[in-house]
Protein backbone atom coordinates (compact mmCIF):
# COMPACT_ATOMS: atom_id res chain seq x y z
CA UNK A 1 0.00 0.00 0.00
CA UNK A 2 2.79 2.22 0.73
CA UNK A 3 4.87 1.59 -2.37
CA UNK A 4 1.00 2.90 -4.00
CA UNK A 5 0.80 5.79 -2.33
CA UNK A 6 4.25 6.33 -3.48
CA UNK A 7 3.73 5.93 -7.42
CA UNK A 8 0.41 8.33 -6.68
CA UNK A 9 2.45 10.92 -5.24
CA UNK A 10 5.11 10.85 -7.94
CA UNK A 11 2.25 11.06 -10.56
CA UNK A 12 0.17 14.21 -8.72
CA UNK A 13 3.75 15.88 -8.71
CA UNK A 14 4.25 15.64 -12.40
CA UNK A 15 0.70 16.79 -13.33
CA UNK A 16 0.98 19.92 -11.10
CA UNK A 17 4.33 20.80 -12.78
CA UNK A 18 2.66 20.60 -16.00
CA UNK A 19 0.04 22.82 -14.77
CA UNK A 20 2.79 25.46 -13.25
CA UNK A 21 4.43 25.57 -16.86
CA UNK A 22 1.17 25.60 -19.03
CA UNK A 23 -0.11 28.43 -16.76
CA UNK A 24 3.31 30.14 -17.03
CA UNK A 25 3.90 30.06 -21.00
CA UNK A 26 0.28 31.21 -20.93
CA UNK A 27 1.17 34.18 -19.44
CA UNK A 28 3.83 34.98 -21.11
CA UNK A 29 1.34 34.01 -24.92
CA UNK A 30 -0.98 36.60 -23.39
CA UNK A 31 1.63 39.29 -22.45
CA UNK A 32 3.17 40.11 -25.95
CA UNK A 33 1.35 42.46 -28.72
CA UNK A 34 0.91 40.69 -32.30
CA UNK A 35 4.23 40.42 -34.20
CA UNK A 36 6.42 41.34 -31.24
CA UNK A 37 8.23 38.46 -31.57
CA UNK A 38 10.49 36.70 -34.75
CA UNK A 39 8.99 36.91 -37.99
CA UNK A 40 5.49 35.89 -36.02
CA UNK A 41 3.52 38.31 -38.63
CA UNK A 42 4.55 35.56 -41.88
CA UNK A 43 3.76 32.43 -39.52
CA UNK A 44 0.40 33.62 -38.76
CA UNK A 45 0.12 34.88 -42.36
CA UNK A 46 -0.04 30.39 -43.30
CA UNK A 47 -2.53 30.01 -40.40
CA UNK A 48 -4.62 32.50 -41.62
CA UNK A 49 -4.43 31.27 -44.98
CA UNK A 50 -5.37 27.65 -44.00
CA UNK A 51 -8.20 29.55 -41.69
CA UNK A 52 -9.91 31.33 -44.70
CA UNK A 53 -9.34 29.07 -47.62
CA UNK A 54 -9.43 25.25 -45.71
CA UNK A 55 -6.42 24.34 -47.69
CA UNK A 56 -2.73 24.13 -47.48
CA UNK A 57 -0.63 27.31 -49.02
CA UNK A 58 2.13 27.15 -51.57
CA UNK A 59 4.88 28.52 -50.73
CA UNK A 60 4.86 30.42 -53.96
CA UNK A 61 1.63 31.80 -53.64
CA UNK A 62 1.56 36.08 -53.96
CA UNK A 63 -0.88 35.87 -51.15
CA UNK A 64 1.56 34.70 -48.45
CA UNK A 65 5.11 35.96 -49.85
CA UNK A 66 6.23 38.74 -47.62
CA UNK A 67 7.71 41.74 -49.58
CA UNK A 68 10.72 42.14 -47.88
CA UNK A 69 11.88 38.51 -47.64
CA UNK A 70 10.15 37.23 -51.05
CA UNK A 71 9.50 34.03 -49.46
CA UNK A 72 6.56 32.77 -47.23
CA UNK A 73 7.04 29.70 -44.41
CA UNK A 74 4.90 27.64 -46.15
CA UNK A 75 7.94 25.65 -47.47
CA UNK A 76 8.87 24.89 -44.44
CA UNK A 77 6.76 22.03 -42.70
CA UNK A 78 3.89 23.77 -40.87
CA UNK A 79 2.15 21.51 -38.84
CA UNK A 80 1.82 23.82 -35.84
CA UNK A 81 0.11 26.28 -37.94
CA UNK A 82 -2.47 23.49 -39.55
CA UNK A 83 -3.22 22.74 -35.70
CA UNK A 84 -3.71 26.91 -35.23
CA UNK A 85 -5.85 27.25 -37.91
CA UNK A 86 -8.29 24.67 -36.40
CA UNK A 87 -8.35 26.76 -33.32
CA UNK A 88 -8.87 29.48 -34.74
CA UNK A 89 -11.60 28.38 -36.65
CA UNK A 90 -13.01 27.33 -33.40
CA UNK A 91 -12.58 30.61 -31.92
CA UNK A 92 -13.79 32.61 -34.91
CA UNK A 93 -17.36 30.67 -33.88
CA UNK A 94 -17.93 33.08 -30.93
CA UNK A 95 -15.58 35.82 -31.87
CA UNK A 96 -14.50 37.90 -34.30
CA UNK A 97 -11.30 39.65 -32.21
CA UNK A 98 -7.83 39.23 -34.08
CA UNK A 99 -6.19 39.46 -30.91
CA UNK A 100 -8.43 36.20 -30.47
CA UNK A 101 -7.26 34.50 -33.03
CA UNK A 102 -3.71 35.36 -32.64
CA UNK A 103 -3.86 34.12 -28.51
CA UNK A 104 -5.45 30.91 -30.34
CA UNK A 105 -2.98 30.28 -32.88
CA UNK A 106 -0.22 30.73 -29.73
CA UNK A 107 -1.85 28.09 -28.08
CA UNK A 108 -0.53 25.04 -30.15
CA UNK A 109 3.11 26.54 -28.71
CA UNK A 110 1.36 26.80 -25.06
CA UNK A 111 -0.54 23.45 -24.99
CA UNK A 112 3.04 21.85 -26.84
CA UNK A 113 5.16 23.48 -24.13
CA UNK A 114 2.97 21.67 -21.65
CA UNK A 115 3.40 18.30 -23.11
CA UNK A 116 7.64 19.37 -23.29
CA UNK A 117 7.27 20.04 -19.32
CA UNK A 118 5.98 16.02 -19.30
CA UNK A 119 8.54 14.33 -21.27
CA UNK A 120 11.37 16.41 -19.10
CA UNK A 121 10.07 15.57 -15.90
CA UNK A 122 10.03 11.84 -17.29
CA UNK A 123 13.22 11.81 -18.35
CA UNK A 124 15.01 13.27 -15.03
CA UNK A 125 12.94 10.17 -13.34
CA UNK A 126 14.34 7.76 -15.78
CA UNK A 127 17.58 9.33 -15.94
CA UNK A 128 18.71 10.11 -11.89
CA UNK A 129 19.35 8.18 -9.01
CA UNK A 130 18.17 11.20 -7.25
CA UNK A 131 14.40 12.35 -7.29
CA UNK A 132 15.35 16.06 -6.54
CA UNK A 133 18.17 15.60 -9.32
CA UNK A 134 15.41 14.98 -11.89
CA UNK A 135 13.54 17.65 -10.84
CA UNK A 136 16.16 19.80 -10.86
CA UNK A 137 16.74 19.34 -14.30
CA UNK A 138 12.90 19.52 -15.20
CA UNK A 139 12.72 22.93 -13.72
CA UNK A 140 15.75 24.02 -15.26
CA UNK A 141 14.88 22.83 -18.96
CA UNK A 142 11.14 24.45 -18.85
CA UNK A 143 11.98 27.75 -16.63
CA UNK A 144 14.78 28.55 -18.58
CA UNK A 145 13.86 31.99 -19.98
CA UNK A 146 14.67 31.10 -23.49
CA UNK A 147 12.36 28.32 -23.29
CA UNK A 148 9.57 29.97 -22.13
CA UNK A 149 9.99 32.86 -25.30
CA UNK A 150 9.92 30.02 -27.44
CA UNK A 151 6.72 29.15 -26.31
CA UNK A 152 5.14 32.10 -26.27
CA UNK A 153 4.36 32.81 -29.95
CA UNK A 154 3.74 31.35 -33.15
CA UNK A 155 6.71 29.10 -34.72
CA UNK A 156 7.70 25.40 -35.42
CA UNK A 157 10.39 25.57 -32.45
CA UNK A 158 8.09 24.35 -30.11
CA UNK A 159 7.03 21.56 -32.03
CA UNK A 160 10.56 20.67 -32.62
CA UNK A 161 11.78 21.20 -28.74
CA UNK A 162 8.86 18.77 -27.54
CA UNK A 163 9.17 16.15 -30.30
CA UNK A 164 13.14 16.26 -29.61
CA UNK A 165 11.95 15.71 -25.64
CA UNK A 166 9.89 12.63 -26.81
CA UNK A 167 12.93 11.42 -28.77
CA UNK A 168 14.86 11.61 -25.46
CA UNK A 169 11.99 10.12 -23.46
CA UNK A 170 12.20 6.86 -26.15
CA UNK A 171 16.10 6.92 -25.32
CA UNK A 172 15.87 6.93 -21.99
CA UNK A 173 12.34 3.73 -21.86
CA UNK A 174 15.17 1.89 -24.14
CA UNK A 175 17.83 2.28 -21.83
CA UNK A 176 15.44 0.91 -18.72
CA UNK A 177 12.76 -2.04 -20.66
CA UNK A 178 14.89 -2.27 -24.37
CA UNK A 179 13.49 -1.97 -27.75
CA UNK A 180 9.65 -2.75 -26.41
CA UNK A 181 7.10 -2.54 -28.94
CA UNK A 182 5.94 0.15 -27.58
CA UNK A 183 9.24 2.19 -27.12
CA UNK A 184 8.98 1.60 -31.07
CA UNK A 185 6.10 2.89 -31.49
CA UNK A 186 6.52 5.74 -29.84
CA UNK A 187 9.77 6.35 -30.96
CA UNK A 188 8.00 6.40 -34.49
CA UNK A 189 5.62 8.82 -34.18
CA UNK A 190 8.21 10.86 -32.06
CA UNK A 191 10.32 11.33 -34.80
CA UNK A 192 8.10 12.03 -37.90
CA UNK A 193 6.93 14.79 -35.70
CA UNK A 194 10.39 15.84 -35.18
CA UNK A 195 10.58 16.19 -39.35
CA UNK A 196 7.36 18.17 -39.40
CA UNK A 197 9.39 20.45 -37.11
CA UNK A 198 12.49 22.89 -37.89
CA UNK A 199 15.62 21.55 -39.28
CA UNK A 200 17.73 21.96 -36.70
CA UNK A 201 16.02 19.39 -34.96
CA UNK A 202 17.05 16.87 -37.18
CA UNK A 203 20.20 15.47 -35.35
CA UNK A 204 18.11 13.60 -33.18
CA UNK A 205 16.96 11.70 -35.97
CA UNK A 206 20.54 10.82 -36.86
CA UNK A 207 21.50 10.12 -33.68
CA UNK A 208 18.52 8.07 -33.06
CA UNK A 209 19.37 5.99 -35.41
CA UNK A 210 23.02 5.65 -34.49
CA UNK A 211 21.62 5.04 -30.50
CA UNK A 212 19.08 2.22 -31.76
CA UNK A 213 21.86 0.40 -34.06
CA UNK A 214 24.36 0.31 -31.05
CA UNK A 215 21.58 -1.04 -28.99
CA UNK A 216 20.75 -3.80 -31.62
CA UNK A 217 24.56 -4.88 -32.23
CA UNK A 218 26.22 -4.04 -28.87
CA UNK A 219 24.62 -3.41 -25.85
CA UNK A 220 22.76 -6.79 -25.42
CA UNK A 221 25.73 -8.91 -24.52
CA UNK A 222 27.21 -8.14 -28.23
CA UNK A 223 24.64 -10.49 -29.16
CA UNK A 224 25.20 -8.81 -33.33
CA UNK A 225 20.87 -8.81 -33.66
CA UNK A 226 20.50 -8.15 -37.27
CA UNK A 227 17.12 -9.62 -37.46
CA UNK A 228 15.66 -7.44 -34.82
CA UNK A 229 17.09 -4.47 -36.15
CA UNK A 230 15.86 -4.80 -39.26
CA UNK A 231 12.49 -5.88 -37.68
CA UNK A 232 12.25 -3.07 -35.10
CA UNK A 233 14.14 -0.45 -37.84
CA UNK A 234 11.98 -0.95 -40.40
CA UNK A 235 8.29 -0.77 -37.88
CA UNK A 236 10.45 2.71 -36.80
CA UNK A 237 10.94 3.87 -40.86
CA UNK A 238 7.24 2.89 -41.72
CA UNK A 239 5.86 4.77 -38.98
CA UNK A 240 7.84 7.93 -39.29
CA UNK A 241 7.03 7.78 -43.33
CA UNK A 242 3.54 7.54 -42.18
CA UNK A 243 3.47 10.34 -40.09
CA UNK A 244 5.86 12.87 -41.94
CA UNK A 245 6.18 11.33 -45.41
CA UNK A 246 3.21 13.33 -47.50
CA UNK A 247 4.52 16.50 -46.32
CA UNK A 248 8.14 15.84 -48.64
CA UNK A 249 6.14 14.00 -51.16
CA UNK A 250 4.08 16.96 -51.67
CA UNK A 251 6.92 19.47 -51.84
CA UNK A 252 8.53 17.27 -53.94
CA UNK A 253 5.07 17.08 -56.25
CA UNK A 254 5.02 20.98 -55.99
CA UNK A 255 8.47 22.05 -56.31
CA UNK A 256 9.85 19.93 -59.17
CA UNK A 257 12.11 17.29 -56.84
CA UNK A 258 12.24 19.81 -53.99
CA UNK A 259 11.22 18.09 -51.18
CA UNK A 260 12.89 20.50 -48.65
CA UNK A 261 11.64 23.18 -50.11
CA UNK A 262 14.96 25.27 -49.68
CA UNK A 263 15.72 25.24 -53.04
CA UNK A 264 13.04 26.85 -54.13
CA UNK A 265 13.03 29.23 -51.14
CA UNK A 266 15.96 30.62 -52.11
CA UNK A 267 14.99 30.70 -56.29
CA UNK A 268 12.16 33.16 -55.09
CA UNK A 269 13.85 35.25 -52.42
CA UNK A 270 16.59 36.18 -55.13
CA UNK A 271 13.65 36.99 -57.28
CA UNK A 272 11.59 39.01 -54.94
CA UNK A 273 13.22 40.22 -52.24
CA UNK A 274 14.21 43.74 -51.41
CA UNK A 275 17.66 44.58 -52.89
CA UNK A 276 19.62 43.60 -49.65
CA UNK A 277 17.88 40.68 -48.67
CA UNK A 278 18.64 39.19 -51.59
CA UNK A 279 20.94 35.84 -50.92
CA UNK A 280 23.27 37.20 -53.49
CA UNK A 281 23.57 40.40 -51.93
CA UNK A 282 23.57 38.86 -48.07
CA UNK A 283 27.35 40.59 -46.15
CA UNK A 284 28.44 37.02 -44.74
CA UNK A 285 31.38 36.52 -43.15
CA UNK A 286 32.63 33.76 -45.82
CA UNK A 287 32.91 36.52 -48.61
CA UNK A 288 35.12 38.71 -45.81
CA UNK A 289 38.05 36.46 -45.91
CA UNK A 290 37.10 35.97 -42.24
CA UNK A 291 37.29 32.72 -40.75
CA UNK A 292 35.13 30.92 -38.42
CA UNK A 293 36.67 31.91 -35.45
CA UNK A 294 37.06 35.48 -36.47
CA UNK A 295 33.11 35.69 -37.07
CA UNK A 296 32.88 34.36 -33.47
CA UNK A 297 34.85 37.29 -31.91
CA UNK A 298 33.75 39.69 -34.84
CA UNK A 299 31.37 43.08 -33.07
CA UNK A 300 29.81 44.58 -35.78
CA UNK A 301 28.37 48.15 -36.46
CA UNK A 302 26.15 48.76 -33.01
CA UNK A 303 26.51 45.36 -31.46
CA UNK A 304 27.38 45.62 -27.68
CA UNK A 305 28.87 41.73 -27.72
CA UNK A 306 30.58 39.67 -30.03
CA UNK A 307 28.86 37.04 -31.93
CA UNK A 308 29.60 34.27 -29.80
CA UNK A 309 28.90 36.16 -26.65
CA UNK A 310 25.20 37.43 -28.35
CA UNK A 311 24.16 33.98 -28.99
CA UNK A 312 25.18 32.61 -25.55
CA UNK A 313 22.97 35.72 -24.02
CA UNK A 314 20.08 35.14 -26.46
CA UNK A 315 19.90 31.14 -25.94
CA UNK A 316 19.68 32.12 -21.98
CA UNK A 317 16.87 34.57 -22.92
CA UNK A 318 16.45 37.57 -25.59
CA UNK A 319 13.06 38.53 -26.23
CA UNK A 320 10.91 40.53 -28.89
CA UNK A 321 12.58 41.10 -32.32
CA UNK A 322 15.36 39.82 -30.41
CA UNK A 323 16.04 43.38 -28.71
CA UNK A 324 14.65 42.63 -25.53
CA UNK A 325 17.41 41.22 -23.42
CA UNK A 326 17.83 40.67 -19.67
CA UNK A 327 20.75 42.38 -17.71
CA UNK A 328 24.15 41.05 -19.26
CA UNK A 329 25.31 40.27 -15.76
CA UNK A 330 21.50 38.28 -15.47
CA UNK A 331 22.32 36.56 -18.16
CA UNK A 332 26.22 35.78 -17.16
CA UNK A 333 25.38 34.48 -14.33
CA UNK A 334 23.36 31.56 -15.81
CA UNK A 335 26.58 30.56 -18.19
CA UNK A 336 28.29 30.51 -14.84
CA UNK A 337 25.89 28.48 -13.42
CA UNK A 338 26.02 26.10 -16.76
CA UNK A 339 29.93 26.34 -16.84
CA UNK A 340 29.86 24.77 -13.15
CA UNK A 341 27.81 22.27 -13.74
CA UNK A 342 29.58 21.22 -16.69
CA UNK A 343 33.12 21.04 -15.17
CA UNK A 344 31.48 18.88 -12.38
CA UNK A 345 31.59 15.92 -15.04
CA UNK A 346 35.67 16.56 -15.73
CA UNK A 347 36.61 13.79 -13.12
CA UNK A 348 33.78 11.12 -14.15
CA UNK A 349 34.16 11.44 -17.80
CA UNK A 350 35.37 7.83 -17.95
CA UNK A 351 32.61 6.53 -15.64
CA UNK A 352 29.85 8.21 -17.63
CA UNK A 353 31.12 8.00 -21.23
CA UNK A 354 33.16 4.72 -21.64
CA UNK A 355 30.64 2.11 -23.02
CA UNK A 356 32.98 -0.95 -22.79
CA UNK A 357 33.05 -1.71 -19.00
CA UNK A 358 34.28 -5.23 -17.28
CA UNK A 359 31.91 -6.83 -15.21
CA UNK A 360 33.68 -7.55 -11.73
CA UNK A 361 33.15 -10.52 -9.38
CA UNK A 362 34.98 -10.33 -5.89
CA UNK A 363 34.58 -12.68 -3.11
CA UNK A 364 36.07 -12.80 0.18
CA UNK A 365 37.45 -16.59 1.81
CA UNK A 366 40.46 -17.50 4.28
CA UNK A 367 43.06 -19.44 3.00
CA UNK A 368 44.76 -22.43 4.68
CA UNK A 369 46.10 -20.46 7.21
CA UNK A 370 43.17 -18.66 7.88
CA UNK A 371 43.93 -15.23 6.59
CA UNK A 372 41.33 -13.62 4.53
CA UNK A 373 42.19 -12.79 0.79
CA UNK A 374 39.94 -11.65 -2.37
CA UNK A 375 39.52 -13.43 -4.88
CA UNK A 376 38.29 -11.69 -8.38
CA UNK A 377 36.62 -12.41 -11.34
CA UNK A 378 36.60 -10.47 -14.95
CA UNK A 379 33.88 -11.26 -17.13
CA UNK A 380 34.07 -9.86 -20.87
CA UNK A 381 33.38 -6.34 -21.43
CA UNK A 382 30.04 -4.89 -22.49
CA UNK A 383 28.86 -2.10 -23.99
CA UNK A 384 27.04 -0.02 -20.96
CA UNK A 385 23.41 1.25 -22.45
CA UNK A 386 23.16 4.48 -20.65
CA UNK A 387 26.74 5.42 -21.33
CA UNK A 388 25.75 4.52 -24.74
CA UNK A 389 22.98 7.16 -24.69
CA UNK A 390 25.46 10.11 -23.29
CA UNK A 391 27.77 10.42 -26.78
CA UNK A 392 24.79 10.13 -28.40
CA UNK A 393 23.52 12.97 -26.30
CA UNK A 394 26.63 14.59 -26.75
CA UNK A 395 26.40 14.51 -30.38
CA UNK A 396 23.14 15.59 -30.50
CA UNK A 397 23.65 18.70 -28.62
CA UNK A 398 26.50 19.56 -30.77
CA UNK A 399 24.54 19.81 -34.19
CA UNK A 400 22.32 22.07 -33.59
CA UNK A 401 25.03 24.68 -32.74
CA UNK A 402 27.19 23.59 -35.55
CA UNK A 403 24.62 24.16 -37.45
CA UNK A 404 24.03 27.84 -36.29
CA UNK A 405 27.67 28.60 -37.11
CA UNK A 406 27.41 26.99 -40.21
CA UNK A 407 24.47 29.18 -41.07
CA UNK A 408 26.05 32.22 -40.12
CA UNK A 409 29.13 31.75 -41.51
CA UNK A 410 27.77 31.18 -45.11
CA UNK A 411 24.11 31.34 -45.32
CA UNK A 412 22.34 34.08 -43.67
CA UNK A 413 24.22 35.73 -40.75
CA UNK A 414 22.63 36.08 -37.90
CA UNK A 415 23.07 35.01 -34.01
CA UNK A 416 20.52 33.83 -32.43
CA UNK A 417 20.52 31.29 -29.66
CA UNK A 418 17.07 30.10 -30.29
CA UNK A 419 18.12 28.66 -33.51
CA UNK A 420 20.24 26.17 -30.77
CA UNK A 421 17.28 25.65 -28.58
CA UNK A 422 17.22 21.94 -29.35
CA UNK A 423 20.21 20.91 -27.15
CA UNK A 424 18.93 22.68 -24.10
CA UNK A 425 17.68 18.52 -23.19
CA UNK A 426 21.47 17.18 -23.33
CA UNK A 427 23.19 20.37 -22.40
CA UNK A 428 21.05 20.44 -19.27
CA UNK A 429 21.18 17.30 -18.30
CA UNK A 430 25.02 17.16 -18.20
CA UNK A 431 25.12 20.16 -16.43
CA UNK A 432 22.34 18.64 -13.87
CA UNK A 433 24.67 15.54 -13.65
CA UNK A 434 27.77 17.90 -13.16
CA UNK A 435 26.40 19.09 -10.22
CA UNK A 436 25.12 15.57 -8.87
CA UNK A 437 29.14 15.01 -8.76
CA UNK A 438 29.79 18.27 -7.09
CA UNK A 439 27.42 17.27 -4.18
CA UNK A 440 28.87 13.95 -4.03
CA UNK A 441 32.17 15.09 -3.35
CA UNK A 442 31.00 17.95 -1.29
CA UNK A 443 28.80 15.63 1.10
CA UNK A 444 27.58 11.99 1.94
CA UNK A 445 24.55 13.61 3.68
CA UNK A 446 21.39 13.16 1.51
CA UNK A 447 19.57 15.54 3.24
CA UNK A 448 21.62 18.37 2.64
CA UNK A 449 22.30 17.10 -0.83
CA UNK A 450 17.77 17.36 -0.96
CA UNK A 451 17.91 20.91 0.40
CA UNK A 452 20.47 22.07 -2.01
CA UNK A 453 18.39 20.87 -4.90
CA UNK A 454 15.59 22.48 -3.67
CA UNK A 455 16.81 25.59 -2.80
CA UNK A 456 18.73 25.58 -7.31
CA UNK A 457 15.20 24.43 -8.35
CA UNK A 458 13.49 27.72 -6.36
CA UNK A 459 16.16 29.67 -7.56
CA UNK A 460 15.38 28.82 -10.78
CA UNK A 461 11.73 29.28 -11.23
CA UNK A 462 11.92 32.82 -9.29
CA UNK A 463 15.03 34.01 -11.50
CA UNK A 464 12.37 33.20 -14.38
CA UNK A 465 9.12 34.87 -12.83
CA UNK A 466 11.38 38.12 -12.21
CA UNK A 467 12.68 38.02 -16.00
CA UNK A 468 8.74 37.84 -16.63
CA UNK A 469 8.10 40.56 -15.01
CA UNK A 470 10.84 42.74 -14.73
CA UNK A 471 11.83 42.09 -18.67
CA UNK A 472 9.60 40.37 -20.27
CA UNK A 473 6.21 42.13 -19.46
CA UNK A 474 7.66 45.03 -18.67
CA UNK A 475 8.64 46.02 -22.34
CA UNK A 476 5.02 45.90 -23.38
Amino acid sequence: MKKAGNVGKKEYAVWIFVFAVFVFYLAWALAAPFDASPDESMRYQIVEFIAKHGSLPDGRDPEIRNANWGISYAFNPILPYMAGAVLVKIVQLFTASFRATVIAARMVNVLLGGGMAWFTWKIGELMFRRKEAGRFFAVLVCFLPGTCFLFSYINTDGLALFTTAWILYGWCRACKEGWSLSVCIQMGIAMGLCMLSYYNAYGYLLMSAVFFVGCMMKCQEQKWDWKQMMKKGCLMLGIVFLVAGWWFIRSGILYDGDFLGMKTSSIYAEKYAIDELKPSNRVLPVNMDMSVLDMMLWVPGSWQHNWLVTVLVSFVGTFGHLDIFMPYLWSKLYLLVFTVGILGNLWKLRWDFDVATEFIRKAKKADGDGVTVTEVWRKNKKWNVRNWMHICMAVAMVIPAGLLVYYAYASDFQAQGRYMMPMVFPFLYFVTLGYENWLEKLTGKEKIKMWISRGGQAIAVLSALLTYFLVYRAAY
